[in-house]
C-alpha cells in the first residue's frame, strides 16, 4: 500500500473513531424497568448505570408527572447534554401490612372481649387496610387457652396473618400462693414528689412494684407514665380518696373509679383492671356512709372485670406522717409467706418510707424473694369484709 492510500486509510479510521466518540459522548446507560415502592423515595440516579463521558450529577430529571402516592406507570425525562431520554417508572405496592399487638391476651369468661384492643395495623400504602379476626376457635364459656388469627389485607392484595393466644379465665389473679417466693410491693396514694426517688431505688435493685394511684397529685402524673414504661404496674385506687364521697353509694364509688381510670388511660393508653379499695376491702369506716356497701362492691367490681388487691403485710407507714425508718422495716419484714402483698404509701409525707425501701428490698432479696409487679395471674390477698 503506497503512502497516499495509507494516509487515506488513517484518515478514514480517525473519522470513524471520532464519529463514534461524538456519537456516544452524550449517551446514558440506563437500568431497565425501574420500580419504586408506593409512598417511597425516588432517586433518578439509581436508574443510571453509566454516564458516557460524564457524571450522574450532569443529568437533569423531569419527574413532574410522577405520583408516588398512586400505583401506576409514569414517564420521567432524563436530560443529558440537551438530549432527552424518556423512562417509564413503575410505582408498585409489594410490601405487606404489619400487625402490631401483644402475643397473648387475657379475658374474663362469659364476657365480650374487644379483640381489636391495642391492635395496630400499619401499611406503607397509607390506604385503608381491612382487618379480619378469625375467632372461630374461641369459646368464652369455658376456661382455657385459644388461638385467634388476625388477617390484614391492603388494597393491592398484600396479606399478613398473625396469631394471638387468648387466655379465658374466671377472674384475674389467684388466691393460691405459688411456690416461687415473690414480694408484690404496692404503693397507694401517689403520685407524689417521692415517686421519682422510689422509681430510682426500684431500678437500682432491679425490683418491680405496683402503684395504686389517685387523682390528688396530678402535677406529678408524668411519673405514672414513667413507672409504666419501666415495667411497673399501674392500678386504680381512687380519684378523690374521700371516704364520705366514694362510699356513700355504689354509684358514687364507680363514678370515682371511672374518673381515676380515665385519668390513667390518658397517660398509659388503657384503663387498668387492678384496683385497691381505699382502706382495703375490710375497712369499717364505710359503715358511716352506707351499710353493707363493701359486701356489694367486692362482688360487683369482679363482675365488672376488675380484681381488687388487699395486702397480707404492711409497712405501717399510714399510722402517722413520719413513722420511724426502723419501725417501717420491722413491720415490712414480718411476713414469711411465699407470696407477700406488701402495703406502702407514696405521698409527700412518706419520706421515711423512701428511706426504708432499700433495706426492705435487700432483706427479702437475701432470702430468695423476687420483687414483681402485679399481673393477670398474680396472687391476690383478700381480707375479711366487715361491712
Amino acid at each position: 500500500m503506497n503512502k497516499k492510500y495509507s494516509l487515506l486509510f488513517v484518515m478514514i479510521v480517525l473519522i470513524i473513531v471520532g464519529s463514534c466518540y461524538f456519537y456516544h459522548r452524550d449517551m446514558l446507560f440506563l437500568l431497565s424497568n425501574p420500580v419504586v415502592e408506593i409512598n417511597g423515595q425516588f432517586d433518578y440516579k439509581e436508574m443510571i448505570k453509566e454516564v458516557k463521558y460524564g457524571e450522574k450529577n450532569d443529568v437533569y430529571c423531569d419527574d413532574s408527572h410522577l405520583d408516588l402516592t398512586q400505583i401506576g406507570e409514569y414517564e420521567v425525562i432524563l436530560v443529558y447534554r440537551d438530549k432527552e431520554y424518556p423512562v417509564t417508572v413503575k410505582v408498585e405496592d409489594t410490601l405487606h401490612p404489619e400487625i402490631v399487638m401483644s402475643e397473648q391476651m387475657t379475658v374474663l369468661m362469659n364476657t365480650t372481649p374487644d379483640l381489636k384492643k391495642d391492635v395496630v395495623v400499619q401499611d406503607n400504602s397509607q390506604q385503608q387496610v381491612k382487618l379480619t379476626i378469625d375467632a372461630s376457635q374461641l369459646d368464652m364459656t369455658k376456661e382455657g387457652q385459644y388461638t385467634v388469627e388476625y388477617i390484614a389485607k391492603d388494597q393491592t392484595g398484600n396479606t399478613t396473618r398473625k396469631k394471638r393466644i387468648i387466655h379465658v379465665i374466671k377472674e384475674y389473679g389467684t388466691a393460691i400462693q405459688t411456690e416461687e417466693k415473690i414480694v408484690y410491693l404496692t404503693f397507694d396514694d401517689g403520685p407524689s414528689q417521692n415517686t421519682k426517688e422510689i422509681l430510682d431505688i426500684l431500678e437500682r435493685y432491679n425490683a418491680h412494684a405496683t402503684f395504686f394511684v389517685t387523682g390528688n397529685g396530678q402535677k406529678y402524673n408524668d411519673y405514672i407514665k414513667e413507672a409504666y414504661e419501666k415495667g411497673h404496674t399501674i392500678g386504680l385506687h381512687s380519684y378523690c380518696h374521700e371516704y364520705n364521697e366514694i362510699y356513700c353509694s355504689v354509684d358514687a364509688y364507680f363514678d370515682d373509679l371511672t374518673k381515676v381510670g380515665t385519668m390513667v388511660e390518658e397517660l398509659i393508653g388503657f384503663v387498668p383492671h387492678y384496683i385497691r379499695f381505699p382502706g382495703g376491702s375490710s375497712n369499717k369506716v364505710s359503715t358511716r356512709y352506707s351499710s353493707g356497701i363493701m359486701s356489694i362492691l367486692t362482688k360487683t367490681v369482679i363482675e365488672k372485670g376488675y380484681q381488687y388487691y388487699d395486702w397480707n403485710c404492711s409497712t405501717g407507714d399510714a399510722e402517722s406522717e413520719n413513722v420511724p425508718v426502723e419501725e417501717i422495716i420491722k413491720n415490712a419484714t414480718e411476713n414469711d409467706d411465699n407470696n407477700i402483698v406488701l402495703l406502702a404509701h407514696d405521698t409527700d409525707a412518706k419520706d421515711t418510707t423512701v428511706e426504708a425501701l432499700g433495706s426492705i428490698i435487700e432483706y427479702y432479696q437475701e432470702r430468695g424473694y423476687v420483687f414483681k409487679a402485679i399481673d393477670d395471674y398474680s396472687f391476690y390477698a383478700h381480707q375479711k369484709v366487715n361491712n
